[in-house]
């Protein structure tokens, strides 16, 4: 008899725990839309400009923005860029490194990572000496085959570092970065997108070790030298060039608060590698104005933004040394700016 009403009180008890399970997450989403009501409808235009752009900017939660907000409403927070034929081009003349590769190479290694933290941005930064130590990594088969992560990817060429590169396609966040955005461009040979008749944001380094970033055919990046190039831009079709010639490109400086991935150089030739965090509770990311900055205080004449969100990730040590912000691990790539030993680079 006590036998069978224990196995007539499991029914209830369970009965009991998934209405209670229920209940719980019933009142944790009615939470969740209410904060989110808040920041979309609320009485701060500010916060309510820095959410919507922010998760405008992703491609998991994009669709966030849409829950409060009409088309109409969402209209007044889109980024809007400069038109393409305005971009400036860099002038490779305001670059010059050979004084100071030459001195650098008798002080040590050649790099320095530094631990960056300015406003409520976090991150690091990468500086190399001499820009022909950083080349362009791929993964396999674009289009084909899922992508590298970049631990992976700074091991299989036996890098010192890495950063994130290029954007890529992924719709709903579920990428496997095995399609590249726009250009790639791998030790001077176009990998990807020769056949479209436009043209891209590039992002890339010369045979001479001088970065350019701008807009640009494949006619005109190949007229430019570009030995490594990437393409990226956000979804709302901001421009990656953030800084040309030590001029702030204003037009390009939209878009909300996420982590960020962006690559300058300083007029002795120097490269910055610099990854912001973002989306945790030490901090919730960078604006492009947080990344022109922080590139302005370290030097850079030229600069530009590189795919960022859960991608924005630095490779040191064989580990990941930034707070990445995907929460299932290091995402996959289709490219990535490495840091070689010195000699595996031909001058």
């Amino acid at each position: 008899m006590e036998t069978e009403n224990k196995k007539k009180h499991v029914p209830k008890l369970l009965g009991r725990a998934l209405a209670f399970l229920g209940v719980t997450l019933g009142c944790l989403l009615l939470i969740l839309l209410g904060v989110i009501w808040v920041l979309e409808k609320g009485p701060s235009p500010t916060a309510t400009e820095t959410f919507t752009r922010s998760v405008r900017e992703t491609s998991a939660i994009r669709w966030v923005s849409r829950i409060f907000l009409s088309e109409e409403e969402l209209e007044q927070y889109k980024s809007v860029s400069s038109p393409k034929e305005e971009s400036a081009s860099v002038n490779t003349s305001l670059i010059h490194m050979e004084e100071h590769v030459e001195n650098a190479e008798d002080d040590g290694p050649g790099y320095e990572i530094l631990d960056i933290s300015e406003g409520t941005c976090k991150g690091k930064l990468l500086i190399v000496d001499d820009p022909k130590r950083v080349i362009l990594g791929t993964s396999d088969n674009f289009g084909r085959e899922a992508g590298w992560q970049l631990t992976e990817m700074v091991e299989r060429y036996g890098a010192i570092a890495g950063i994130n590169a290029g954007g890529f396609n992924d719709e709903g966040g579920h990428g496997n970065g095995s399609t590249p955005q726009g250009l790639v461009i791998d030790d001077g040979e176009v990998t990807w997108g020769a056949k479209h008749v436009g043209g891209f944001h590039v992002v890339g380094l010369d045979g001479d070790g001088i970065l350019h970033v701008g807009f640009m055919t494949v006619k005109q990046a190949q007229e430019a030298g570009i030995r490594w190039g990437v393409s990226f831009e956000t979804h709302d079709g901001l421009a990656s060039a953030l800084i040309v010639n030590g001029e702030v490109q204003k037009q390009n400086l939209g878009g909300g608060v996420n982590p960020r991935t962006a690559i300058g150089q300083r007029e002795d030739g120097a490269l910055l590698l610099l990854v912001l965090d973002g989306r945790s509770i030490s901090t919730l990311g960078a604006t492009m104005q947080d990344l022109c900055d922080i590139m302005l205080e370290y030097g850079a004449v030229n600069a530009g933004n590189l795919d960022g969100g859960s991608s924005s990730a630095m490779v040191y040590g064989g580990e990941i040394i930034n707070n990445c912000a995907s929460v299932v691990g290091p995402r996959r790539i289709p490219t990535a700016f490495l840091l070689m030993e010195e000699g595996d680079v031909d001058g």
